[in-house]
């Protein structure tokens, strides 16, 4: 069965994480992906704090999101020091999203740099998929890669050769924004390995202007139902997650009448 949810993501310095979900308590949303934003909330004190607190409201917790500049494209380099002191912090969102009951992790990866391909080579990069896979594993979670214009899979080709690289199953969180800023139709990701997501990143995208301009749903007309309608035929059974930008709106309450219109669309 596909659900709607929210990502936390969407209340970026306008609301604690701690505060989440009380508020996804009250407009009635169960399903919720916790970013975490920084060091302390990858704290095990503070995230049991945030367990009891998610649980008390019932939430299931969809997947685990941090702050990814904070430290992924390190478990990528090639220097042994900063790759050690990368996995630390690696470990420590996995701990957390175990505890939380988290399906996957959601990552970024590498960042990919404009002229830049020094040591982003994927016949090194594929195979630390496959330790990170089995870490996560260890922890009940599945590792989901996510594609992000300005990292390492922009495009569902560049997927698809990582796929042919690595020897275990790995997972994706499809973003339609990021696709859609990549140049790329987000159904093509589905077409490409449709089977292994486990969660979309969902807002809506005005294609009326010279460029696309990013809005809440149902105020930009994608087409979610038609989205919804492919994954399934995937067999995907995830999450569509409203993920907004908090530029996007100006009182919490949008967020709200943004997750109910999406509920309605993928279900149209």
């Amino acid at each position: 069965m596909v659900t709607t949810g929210i990502s936390t993501a969407s209340f970026f310095d306008t609301l604690m994480l701690e505060d989440a979900p009380a508020l996804f308590r009250q407009w009635g949303v169960k399903n919720a992906e916790y970013y975490l934003n920084s060091y302390c909330e990858y704290d095990l004190a503070f995230v049991d704090r945030l367990a009891k607190e998610t649980e008390d409201a019932g939430i299931r917790v969809v997947g685990v999101h941090p702050m990814s500049l904070q430290y992924e494209p390190l478990l990528f380099t090639p220097h042994p020091r900063q790759r050690s002191d990368a996995m630390k912090s690696y470990e420590l969102v996995l701990r957390a999203g175990e505890r939380l009951h988290a399906d996957h992790y959601v990552m970024h990866g590498p960042v990919v740099l404009n002229g830049v391909a020094k040591n982003l080579q994927l016949e090194r990069l594929a195979p630390i998929f496959d330790t990170l896979s089995d870490m996560a594993e260890d922890h009940g979670l599945h590792l989901t890669l996510e594609n992000v214009s300005y990292s390492i899979m922009p495009t569902p080709q560049i997927g698809t050769e990582i796929h042919s690289l690595i020897t275990r199953p790995l997972y994706h969180t499809l973003d339609i924004k990021q696709a859609i800023r990549a140049g790329v139709d987000p159904m093509a990701f589905v077409d490409a390995f449709g089977e292994f997501i486990l969660a979309v990143h969902a807002c809506d995208c005005d294609f009326s202007g010279e460029r696309p301009r990013y809005c809440l749903p149902p105020h930009g007309g994608y087409d979610f139902a038609r989205l919804a309608r492919a994954l399934k035929s995937k067999g995907f059974e995830g999450s569509f997650l409203l993920e907004a930008y908090s530029d996007m709106y100006r009182d919490k309450s949008e967020l709200k009448d943004a997750y109910d219109a999406l509920t309605q669309l993928i279900n149209a």
